[in-house]
């Protein structure tokens, strides 16, 4: 699921031509742009001119409205706009339509008939309480903003460890922190804007008193030098070679993610999945956090893991989108599909900004840039 955002244009406008967002000049215009910047993954321009218009297209300044046409015209109009929007949206998108009732009439049944749901949050206000209604609103993080911050982080991390390793070639002997979030990239996801995306986001040992490290997490999800595994002591194996399933019907095994426990007959039955499994991981890189606080709950690790995960959730309007052919768009897991992630935990989260600070020192100690903290340094009240 996406989230999309769709806003009207506004009467004033620059002398000359400009990119579409910097085009109008209202005080509404600009709410609402910094609305969908931050809520929303993608979003368009309702130009009573041009259509639907991308945020960048350079566009000449007009004196043209939709409240002025007939409802002929309006209707036509509506035609060239579903005719461009109806390819973006997916079944399941959510739309938010910062529109008036006249941008709004011949779209939105189409959106819910198309299989998209619609909030309309500034319906029935009046200009005013419009302004109100969106300045209230936009009060909390900004989403684009923490995003990039949150990348540029990894950059750093990326550049200080010499390079994301090779899942396939990681080794004990390669030196790894007892304990960490890790950070996983796939090959062909990449972000909007430059580099690759996260797909996945974990921890390990966050139970009390576990004794569990950041090596055998990461070692289970791996799998066997061999090129095999074990599915069921790792979820995120067992998501993938459901997604492999769902794409390919000749590895189906009925066996694959039933109970805890196998025996040497269903391990060979299950052998060709497991191994396209670790064919697949394999193919991936690693970044990791050193983080050394104690196992816990509301451990350091934790509140990033979460909060990471929150951040980049396309489920609560992440903005990178997964490519056309990312595995993880078969998963029969609807928090997978969903989000956008190789994850099921706290996808609806949310997140709290504050964890980027967080994020920034364990860069930082990870990198050798800074000493490693005596204490967990965690808002107390997250």
């Amino acid at each position: 699921m996406a989230i999309l955002g769709l806003i009207s244009c506004a009467s004033s406008k620059r002398s000359h031509a400009a990119e579409a967002r910097d085009l109008y000049e209202s005080a509404l215009f600009a709410k609402c742009r910094e609305y969908v910047e931050r809520r929303c993954a993608t979003w368009y321009i309702l130009s009573s001119k041009y259509g639907l218009v991308r945020p960048t297209d350079v566009i000449a300044p007009y004196d043209d409205t939709l409240n002025t046409k007939t409802s002929a015209e309006r209707l036509q109009w509506a035609d060239g706009v579903w005719a461009r929007l109806q390819p973006i949206v997916k079944k399941g998108d959510r739309l938010v339509v910062l529109a008036g009732e006249k941008y709004r009439q011949h779209l939105v049944p189409r959106l819910l008939q198309h299989g998209c749901s619609v909030d309309i949050p500034l319906n029935g206000l009046r200009i005013g309480e419009q302004l109100q209604w969106l300045s209230r609103n936009l009060s909390g993080p900004n989403r684009a903003q923490d995003v990039e911050r949150f990348y540029d982080g990894i950059a750093r991390l990326d550049a200080g460890m010499g390079g994301a390793r090779l899942v396939s070639e990681s080794k004990a002997a390669l030196g790894w922190a007892s304990r960490g979030i890790y950070l996983f990239f796939e090959p062909g996801e990449n972000r909007s804007r430059k580099g690759s995306r996260v797909v996945r986001v974990g921890t390990h040992g966050v139970s009390q008193g576990s004794k569990a490290t950041l090596w055998n997490r990461l070692r289970t999800h791996r799998g066997t030098g061999d090129g095999r595994g074990n599915h069921r002591t790792s979820v995120f194996r067992r998501h993938v070679g459901e997604a492999l399933v769902a794409r390919d019907a000749s590895l189906v095994v009925p066996s694959w993610g039933v109970g805890q426990s196998s025996n040497s007959a269903l391990r060979k039955q299950e052998e060709r999945l497991e191994k396209a499994v670790s064919e697949h991981i394999g193919a991936m890189r690693v970044l990791w956090l050193s983080i050394g606080d104690e196992p816990g709950p509301r451990s350091d690790r934790a509140y990033i893991e979460r909060n990471a995960i929150g951040l980049l959730s396309r489920s609560m309007g992440g903005l990178d989108r997964p490519s056309p052919s990312w595995l993880g768009s078969h998963s029969p897991t609807e928090a997978i599909r969903n989000s956008g992630l190789w994850n099921v935990d706290f996808i609806d989260y949310g997140y709290d900004a504050r964890f980027l600070d967080v994020l920034e020192t364990y860069i930082g100690i990870t990198i050798k840039r800074e000493p490693p903290p005596s204490a967990s340094i965690a808002p107390d009240d997250w």
